[in-house]
């Protein structure tokens, strides 16, 4: 009676297959989507570096432009 009893909570092989899935599967698919999130943020970061030195040079050339500008009004 008592082995009949434990045997009926056991799990079958569909029920193993859930579990697997929930103790595998999801962790795993978690785990790919931060690496993925995390090197998407690392391109982004990037790309705003890069977009931030452009425009910094652009800033410069700018200033440069503008006092050249005051010199040749100062002068004139």
């Amino acid at each position: 009676m008592i082995s009949d009893t434990l045997a009926f909570w056991t799990p079958g092989p569909l029920e193993i297959l859930i579990i697997l899935f929930f103790v595998l599967a999801i962790p795993a698919a978690l785990i790919v989507l931060v690496v993925v999130y995390v090197l998407k943020g690392s391109k982004e970061r990037k790309k705003l570096h890069q977009k931030m030195a452009e425009l910094t040079d652009e800033l410069k050339r700018t200033q440069e432009q503008m006092q050249s500008r005051k010199k040749d009004e100062s002068s004139v």
